[in-house]
């Protein structure tokens, strides 16, 4: 009776083993990203020092690299040439600086503007007299370069005035060497007194 109950008890064990051992595979099988995941397409499309530590300030938050004044100086150039392709209406300029997947999200908007719809409007409808950039601050984090601003305009959409101030923040995307942007947020100040 006794060796027919350490059979079961061995048994019994080895079946709760076999169970956990095959809930503990599964779980590490669930947590790695499928082969082909948007995740791993984007992680092995970064250069090797994209993913190494990053300096971590005394918040706890990760710090952009420093950029190299070219990077600086191509950004700036592209921010520039963005506000001149819409003074000018030049649609060939404006559409090779926007990525195919850019938004554009703004307060005078009640949705978000995809690259078409952001397209016609600055070729179309917006009529510029004068534009430019202040306060210019370029973050760089690997591919990306983060840029905050004010846009000072004076102009018109369909009649209506536009002028005035926004603070922007715009994201671009260095993908196979060439800069795009893929967002663009911005908020009217109100006027100065």
């Amino acid at each position: 009776m006794k060796s027919k109950q350490n059979r079961l008890s061995t048994l019994f064990t080895w079946a709760l083993a076999s169970v956990c051992f095959s809930a503990i595979v599964m779980g590490q099988e669930k947590e790695k990203p499928p082969t082909g995941s948007a995740v791993e397409t984007w992680r092995q499309s970064l250069p090797p020092e994209a993913e190494t530590q990053k300096p971590i300030d005394e918040n706890g938050d990760t710090q952009s690299l420093p950029a190299n004044d070219e990077t600086h100086r191509t950004i700036l150039s592209l921010e520039q040439g963005w506000i001149d392709a819409i003074r000018v209406g030049d649609a060939d300029s404006l559409s090779q600086l926007l990525s195919g997947d850019f938004v554009f999200v703004s307060s005078r908007t009640i949705h978000v503007t995809n690259r078409n719809q952001y397209l016609e409007h600055a070729i179309r409808n917006l009529r510029l007299t004068s534009s430019e950039l202040e306060k210019l601050k370029v973050r760089v984090f690997g591919r990306t370069a983060i840029v905050g601003g004010v846009l000072k305009q004076k102009g018109s959409v369909k009649g209506e005035d536009v002028g005035g101030s926004y603070l922007f923040t715009d994201v671009w995307i260095n993908r196979g060497g060439t800069w795009r942007v893929v967002s663009r947020h911005e908020s009217q100040l109100p006027p100065q007194k």
